[in-house]
This record gives C-alpha cells, structure tokens and sequence, in this order.
C-alpha cells in the first residue's frame, strides 16, 4: 500500500478530565501527528516528519507515535528546545477551544537540511496544515517539502485547519494558504474555515471552491461537523451524509477524517487492477465517495473517545 507522510507539529494536548474539572491530562496530539498515527492504525504504512524535543514530554511523543506503529525515521530530535503544549477546553458538545504555549519549540525548528533527507521511493502522500505557515521560516520549509514531494510525483494533501491564533500577521494568512493551494492535489476545509477565507476575497463559499480549483487543487473537501459532506473537483460535486453521534471529545476527528479518506483512496488503488495511480483515483466519482463514507465513519468513531492519538481507530472499529 501507498505510504503517508506527514509533516509538521507533535505537541502535546492538554485536555480536562471532565467539561467542568479544573485538572488536566497531558496528551500526545497535533494534527499533522494525528494523521500519520491514524493512517498507521488502518493498517497503512505512516511516517511523521518534524521536530520533536530532547525534553520529558519529547520522549514521551517519540514513545507515543512509536507504539502506534509511525516510523519516525524522519524525525529530527532538537536539543535545547521546548515542546509546543496546548491547552484544550470543552464545552457541553465535545467542541473545543485552545490556548497555544509555542514560542520556537523544537516543531518550528524543522528546516530544509532535515527535509533533504527524506526518502521518497514508495511515498503516495504528503500531508501538511497551515500551521507550519505562521513564519516565515516554516512558510519557505513547507513550501520546500512540497515542492520535493512533487518532483517525486507524490500526491499532496492540505488540511487547511486554521489555528488564527498561532499567527503573529494575520494580514499573511490568505496569501500563505492559497500559495499552498495552488501546490496541494486534495484540500480538506471545515465549513468555518471556507466561509472565513471567502469572507477575505469577498465572495461566497460556492464562487471560493471555483477559485480554488482554478488555482490548481484537483480536490476540494469541506466538513461541517455532523453534517454532510461537500466534495468538489472539476468534473463532479457530491454532498454526502455522515453519521450522527453524540460526541465527547472533537479533538482529533478533522485528522481522523482526513487520514480515513486517504487511507481509502491508496485501498481503492491497490484493489482496482483498473487504476495505477492516486491522482486517477481522485477523479473517480465512486472511489472519491466511498473515501468520503469511510473518512466520516472514523472521525465519528474519534468524537466518541477523549483525546487524539487514543480516540483513533484501528480498521477492526470501522
């Protein structure tokens, strides 16, 4: 099966042991992470690109993506940095809010001499969110990573998955994300998230998705939580139901969809004698609609477990 490879931040979550306790439990977590956890638990080979601490709880996120089976060969240890923490409130619904403590931790010092050393035989994917886009330096990385990923024909996957806050000039924002875009193959976008980048241009979130795909992305995907699913790409629109539950934690169910749905597609490629690659998958209506289904049923499962790399399910849950 195709491999993922994700890049970018492993941090750790803290989140409350229950909606009204004070008290927290620290947690491995990040969405880039998040992914490359959940692609490794379906079965799929997974690796994980990006700083990790020389500190306590860099260990403790080496151990953890470890145990779930990440192949960290393309992890770079940084000594004398922090890890990134994030605390995690939640409301009666399971939804979330987050306080970021990230002033150059080791997942910012991730840089093109650690990107050089990345093998790319037998990668399909390559998955990034916008938070490796907040500097200037991690803006240039990222943008390096992905153009080595497409000189070696690996499909790029973006999950916009705007943290605001983390952005020191937000005026950069729009720029950044489209100049990614313009590279990425599949972009996933909350409801939210499309509505507050079309506010931006102006426009509405239909006449947004266009412009996307006039800028190059071959797929566009938004969720909205527990209702349908949107796909756009130049030669069909679907909008596809997802399952109703009764979350407890959201944390984690935006990676758990996306890591689904790519999981499905590289399954669709290796049982369809039909179809080589990953970008002909993406233009078949019906494969690109069973992704959808598969990556709904494994962020439902997610939004029934507390935390991220624990709430994440193996193929058996699905």
């Amino acid at each position: 099966m195709f491999s993922l490879l994700s890049y970018g931040e492993v941090l750790v979550d803290f989140l409350p042991t229950s909606v009204n306790n004070p008290s927290y439990i620290p947690l491995a977590g990040g969405a880039p992470a998040n992914v490359a956890v959940a692609y490794a638990k379906l079965g799929g080979p997974g690796y994980f690109a990006g700083g990790v601490s020389e500190d306590s709880f860099g260990n403790m996120l080496m151990q953890a993506l470890e145990n779930e089976g990440v192949n960290t060969d393309f992890v770079k240890r940084i000594a004398g940095a922090n890890t990134a923490l994030v605390l995690v409130s939640l409301d009666s619904c399971g939804e979330r809010t987050f306080n970021f403590y990230r002033h150059n931790t080791a997942d910012m010092q991730y840089g093109i001499s650690q990107v050089d050393k990345i093998n790319w035989k037998n990668m399909g994917f390559f998955h990034f969110c916008s938070n490796t886009l907040t500097s200037q330096p991690m803006y240039s990385n990222t943008l390096y990573a992905i153009k080595n990923a497409k000189k070696n024909n690996v499909l790029i996957s973006f999950d916009v998955n705007l943290r605001q806050q983390l952005w020191q000039d937000l005026s950069l924002l729009i720029s950044r994300v489209e100049a990614c875009i313009e590279e990425s193959d599949i972009v996933k976008l909350s409801k939210d998230e499309a509505e507050y980048l079309a506010k931006i241009k102006q426009v509405d979130v239909d006449i947004y998705v266009q412009y996307l795909l006039l800028l190059g992305a071959k797929l566009i995907v938004i969720t909205d939580g527990p209702n349908p699913v949107q796909v756009t790409c130049a030669s069909f629109s679907i909008i596809l139901k997802v399952p109703k539950v009764s979350p407890v934690d959201t944390t984690g169910a935006g990676d758990s969809f996306i890591s689904g749905f790519l999981f499905s597609l590289a399954k669709s490629v290796e049982d369809d004698e039909s179809i080589d690659t990953l970008f002909e998958i993406i233009e078949q209506r019906e494969h690109v609609s069973a992704a959808v289904l598969f990556g709904a049923n494994c962020g439902a499962f997610t939004c029934q477990k507390k935390g991220a790399f624990t709430a994440l399910p193996h193929l058996t849950d699905i």
